[in-house]
């Protein structure tokens, strides 16, 4: 049937199913074509009008006035679908009237009612008695009354928003206004309570609620916990978004010991600078007796006249801050609060750092803390392929003092300087690397114990690194795999200087692993230059996947030949003149999809014992279970039994867990060297359940962990996640992957739905 047919049945009033009530082919004056000739513009318009579609059993009107769909009525525009038993469409005012049974379909959304009026360019109207469902933030609810109030904003007056499935929400936000603001990403109820099935937990004069990943201003959800140390604790954080480019979080914190403890956390960031400062305070601690503090201030300038900026700067107001505030282990050892400023630059192949440094050491510290760097200049050159050959060049120039022990130890400047030169060959399936360095360095000293003041070193350093490749191809367990044959010799030799006047400021013996086999110094730091004639031998095999190139197995095994004994050392630690080092065994596995082994041994040639090892494994069958297993081992020093889990033990329900269990009775005091008493024990433990339904998901975390020898922390956090809406309680996820390697934050994110989701 062509379109002026259709035309003439509906001024006729006679019955169709299908018309096009914008239709451009009538000549009228009042009409004008855009240079297309699909979209029409009214007199006075400012914009092209997009066409109407309709189709019903029945249809009547008057030409360019209004038209009127009887039975099974259905309008289509762009993005738009309206359904009902009576639609009337005016054509002047762009304008729907719909009763009985009205449905409307915008960009994925849809509502239901008794009647709707809108304008349809503009999304004005009223729609009463509505359902709605919001697909892009799974939301869905009722209402007395729906008013559109233009593009992507809606209004729900006496009614209720939930993300939960079904017509019996397992919670939902009742509210007598709730306002949706698509663009602006928020949600903001009046006059709201939060009901849990029928139960009300909440309720507050006004919410605001997120739609999206958008910041915005106003309450964030409370949290709650109770501690050993501190009590119940409630916060109710405030959101303060100042500027696209900065805002403010203010953080009340009422501890039931302690009294209140104000948080803030300030960022900013320009097209100049970026930053944050975070500054903690309680006027008045009531267990410990005084006012406590604490704050950060981390600040970056990436281009100031080429130059890269940054400031740390850390302070607490006493030593036990972290011990009673923390909520981690690694929180409460706290010692060292650094504060300094650093600025570098580059040029070409040559980079400048100067940095000012100091520290505010806590507790024990304060009798060992580290030498502050008052300042210090370096210079630093790193060459590729100059005529074959590879330069690299150290300068660096410093002040050292301790501001903490005055007269007690030596202070002054210290210049130094270590050119290195090689000429790597490298061809397929082997390479060797032969290298040249120059250790020089000078010291100036204002105090040295009673040592000359005025010292100097220069020490050759030589090295040759050679291996080769081996490979081919195998089949383990009817798998094809690729396997490798890779030897390697590592040669080092320096002469001995002695070095028993020069100040320890920053040097400590590096630690014995495969990473330092290869090292051409067994300190690390400038002050000590070790006198060398050693030779490093290592092996290891690998078997590679050659479908993907994913790496299924390795191991290494290394050892050291010492061909002089070792003369130079730092103060309170032997000299090393052993002939052999201790042999170090590693091996990584991926055994089938979900399971992976790490193993590290240290094997002592000399008396036959295990110094150190560790073993660790993780088994991941599905998506978010996880269970982790590892034995640690260090002599003297380190014994623990670590697992951690999260896994299903009912529908619907998982467990979360660590275990960290600590089986040595003595061990060295990393100080003063002195054997001393252990505690066998644990030294942190975490128990947990997470229950998660459709749309709200519960976690209850229980966490222990030893703060001293003699002291430990226990805190309970507890937290009600509703999906789309927020979470109430105390956020665990920083415990929980800190505790439970490979733990992931659930993603809560709803996935965008389809652009052809609600088409009809």
């Amino acid at each position: 049937m062509s379109l002026l047919v259709l035309l003439g049945l509906l001024l006729s009033g006679t019955a169709a199913r299908a018309l096009t009530l914008d239709a451009s082919v009538a000549e009228s004056r009042s009409k004008r074509e855009d240079p297309l000739g699909n979209r029409r513009v009214l007199p006075g318009a400012d914009k092209p009008r997009l066409p109407v579609f309709g189709e019903a059993d029945e249809m009547d009107g008057r030409s360019e006035r209004d038209v009127t769909l009887r039975g099974d009525a259905v309008l289509r525009r762009e993005g738009s679908v309206i359904r009902g038993d009576r639609i009337t469409y005016y054509e002047a005012e762009d304008e729907v009237f719909v009763f009985g049974n009205a449905r409307v379909v915008r960009d994925g959304n849809v509502f239901v009612g008794r009647e709707l009026r809108l304008k349809l360019d503009s999304n004005e109207g009223v729609f009463t008695e509505p359902h709605y469902r919001l697909p892009a933030y799974r939301g869905q609810g009722a209402a007395e009354r729906i008013e559109f109030l233009g593009k992507n904003r809606v209004r729900f007056i006496n009614g209720y928003y939930t993300t939960c499935q079904g017509e019996s929400p397992s919670w939902c936000l009742r509210a007598e206004s709730i306002t949706l603001d698509e663009e602006q990403g928020e949600g903001r109820a009046r006059s709201a309570s939060l009901y849990f099935g029928n139960t009300k937990v909440l309720g507050l004069p006004v919410f605001y609620f997120p739609l999206g990943e958008g910041r915005k201003t106003g309450f964030l959800p409370p949290t709650f916990s109770v501690t050993t140390s501190n009590g119940f604790e409630m916060a109710m954080p405030f959101y303060w978004n100042m500027a696209p480019n900065y805002d403010l979080t203010l953080t009340p914190r009422v501890m039931s010991k302690r009294g209140i403890l104000l948080g803030s956390q300030f960022r900013y960031i320009t097209d100049r600078q970026y930053g944050e400062l975070r500054y903690d305070h309680n006027p008045h601690d009531r267990e410990y007796g005084d006012k406590r503090y604490t704050w950060n201030w981390q600040h970056v300038i990436p281009d100031f006249n080429k130059w890269r900026v940054g400031v740390n700067y850390q302070g607490v107001s006493d030593d036990t801050y972290f011990i009673d505030y923390s909520r981690s282990v690694q929180s409460s050892a706290t010692r060292l609060l650094p504060r300094e400023i650093t600025a570098s630059r580059r040029f070409d192949d040559w980079t400048v750092i100067a940095r000012y440094s100091r520290w505010q050491p806590l507790l024990e510290q304060k009798t060992s803390a580290p030498y502050e760097s008052v300042p210090q200049f370096s210079l630093l050159r790193d060459s590729r392929d100059v005529n074959g050959m590879d330069l690299n060049v150290l300068a660096d120039l410093s002040q050292f003092r301790r501001a903490y022990l005055p007269g007690t130890s030596p202070r002054g400047w210290r210049a130094v300087l270590y050119p290195q030169i090689s000429y790597p060959i490298q061809k397929a399936g082997w390479f060797v690397i032969p290298k040249l360095g120059l250790h020089a360095s000078a010291y100036r000293l204002d105090d040295n114990a009673g040592n000359p003041t005025s010292l100097n070193r220069s020490v050759p350093i030589f090295s040759l690194d050679a291996g080769m490749v081996f490979e081919r191809e195998a089949s383990f367990f009817g798998t094809r795999l690729n396997q490798t044959l890779e030897p390697r010799l590592f040669y080092v030799r320096s002469p001995y200087r002695d070095q028993g006047a020069f100040p320890v400021f920053d040097t400590t013996v590096s630690d014995f692993n495969f990473a330092q086999l290869f090292s051409t110094n067994t300190f690390v730091g400038q002050d000590r230059i070790a006198d060398q004639n050693q030779l490093t031998a290592v092996l290891i095999s690998r078997l590679i996947d050659p479908d993907n190139g994913a790496e299924r197995f390795r191991f290494a095994v290394g050892e050291r030949l010492y061909f002089t004994p070792q003369q130079v050392q730092i103060p309170g630690v032997a000299a090393n003149t052993d002939t052999r080092s201790d042999l170090l065994f590693a091996m990584t596995a991926q055994i089938g999809r979900f399971w992976a082994l790490d193993t590290g041994l240290q094997y002592s040639v000399r008396d036959g014992r295990i110094p150190r090892f560790s073993v660790s494994s993780r088994y991941t069958p599905a998506s978010g279970n996880i269970f982790n297993a590892a034995i640690r081992y260090q002599r003297d020093t380190l014994g623990q039994v670590d697992t951690s889990w999260r896994w299903p033990i009912a529908p619907q329900w998982m467990t979360l867990g660590r275990l960290n269990y600590s089986f040595l009775d003595t061990g060295l005091d990393p100080l003063t060297g002195a054997v001393t008493a252990l505690k066998r024990g644990l030294v942190e433990s975490v128990a947990g359940v997470e229950y998660t339904a459709d749309c709200w998901v519960f976690r209850a975390v229980l966490q222990r962990y030893a703060t001293s020898a003699t002291d430990s922390r226990t805190t309970l956090f507890f937290q009600v996640e509703l999906s789309g809406l927020g979470r109430i309680g105390n956020d665990p996820f920083d415990i929980l992957r800190r505790n439970i390697p490979g733990y992931r934050v659930p993603n809560d994110r709803v996935e965008t739905p389809s652009r052809f989701f609600g088409y009809e």
